[in-house]
């Protein structure tokens, strides 16, 4: 027990200070339940917030996705295009973006603007001005390409350029242009053969008439000779136009084969002579007939003699002969075989082709024309041939 001395004194509360006190602690209960419900507010609108900004962020990240996806689709559809598409950035001076075909059309390997070739350079700075498009040849390393170059759709710092390749369209078009040249030109080449024909007709027949002359001495023999070979190879380069630009196969009439070989080789006969060539004719079975053209055929004899005399050498051989076929009786074999220098493998393929000569000094329709006689008879002709062993084409035509 404490000393009288260190006793607190108890001291009685007045009724006032009672009611006061009350009055203090109701105000504080109330405050904190004020505060309890503020807090519990507040940690709704927190929660309310969290959920938004989540949200928010899911969908923030599902567009940056889908941005991603819509960006890695276009660079692929930028890669696939097939026409170059080039983005200039005027800020920089540069290339901005260039797909995998403007690469490919242009050989542009790095996209600063000043560092491309000046022809380059030039190319895409009239683009940029110019509002249609305009096509330009470009020679790269590999090849001369022709190209479409327009501007697109672009903004103030960026240009757009859209390029295509024209090269195949231009080639189209120079063959178009040279297809109506050759037209031009072959209806042209018909016209004068026929106004030069008849003259040549009554060369002919003069020079005919003139080497029937019995005073004839041997140097007017010769001369007269050689003025017939001449005029018949300008006969046969006259009637190969008319032909290879004529309709149809002529009239076709029963005809004795050894009888059109050996008119074709008293025709042709001089040119012969003239080129100092040895030539032979095994005309066969006097029985085999067929049915032709006679001037188309004695065209096809003076077309392939002609050649053979061309590229034999003087004292060389040419030999024509017939045979019936020994394992089909009902076609004949028609062979000019010569000692010439033979035919480049590589020719072969196209030696019947019009306008194809080996040697670039004909103008290539003899044996096209040739080749055209003989199947308007049902027949056929091939070639064998090897350099420096001769020269022999085949002819086959069904008999009578």
């Amino acid at each position: 027990m404490l000393p009288t001395s260190h006793r607190v004194p108890i001291v009685a509360l007045s009724a006032a200070a009672e009611g006061t006190l009350a009055e203090v602690f109701d105000a504080f209960i109330a405050t904190a339940g004020r505060m309890e419900i503020s807090y519990g507010q507040l940690q709704g609108e927190v929660a309310q917030l969290r959920r938004e900004l989540e949200e928010r962020n899911a969908a923030l990240e599902s567009s940056l996705t889908e941005t991603q996806t819509v960006r890695t689709a276009l660079h692929r559809i930028l890669e696939a295009l097939p026409c170059g598409v080039i983005v200039i950035d005027h800020n920089k001076s540069a290339i901005g973006l260039i797909n995998p075909e403007a690469q490919r059309l242009t050989a542009i390997s790095n996209t600063d603007f000043k560092t491309l070739p000046a022809r380059i350079q030039e190319v895409l700075t009239s683009a940029v001005s110019s509002n249609d498009e305009f096509e330009f040849s470009l020679q790269t390393e590999s090849t001369n390409r022709w190209l479409a170059v327009r501007r697109s759709a672009g903004s103030k710092d960026q240009t757009i350029l859209i390029l295509r390749d024209v090269t195949s369209q231009k080639e189209v078009e120079r063959q178009r242009e040279a297809s109506r040249n050759m037209l031009a030109l072959g209806e042209m080449s018909a016209v004068l053969a026929h106004e030069v024909r008849n003259p040549l007709s009554s060369m002919e027949l003069w020079t005919g008439l003139l080497a029937k002359q019995p005073d004839n001495d041997e140097e007017t023999k010769y001369w007269i000779e050689n003025l017939q070979a001449g005029v018949r190879t300008l006969s046969a380069t006259v009637n190969n136009v008319l032909q290879f630009h004529g309709r149809g196969a002529g009239n076709q009439i029963r005809l004795k084969l050894a009888t059109v070989l050996q008119n074709g080789f008293a025709f042709i006969s001089p040119l012969a002579e003239q080129a100092g060539i040895k030539l032979t004719l095994h005309a066969g079975p006097k029985e085999i007939e067929i049915s032709g053209d006679p001037n188309g055929l004695q065209q096809v004899i003076l077309n392939l003699a002609i050649n053979a005399f061309r590229h034999t050498a003087i004292g060389g051989t040419v030999v024509i002969s017939a045979r019936r076929k020994a394992e089909n009786e009902s076609q004949v074999v028609l062979e000019f075989t010569d000692s010439g220098k033979g035919i480049a493998e590589a020719n072969l393929p196209r030696l019947f082709e019009a306008g194809f000569s080996g040697s670039g000094q004909t103008p290539g329709l003899g044996l096209a024309v040739c080749k055209r006689i003989v199947e308007q008879h049902r027949g056929t002709i091939t070639v064998a041939s090897q350099l420096g062993m001769g020269t022999k084409f085949t002819l086959e035509f069904p008999t009578l």
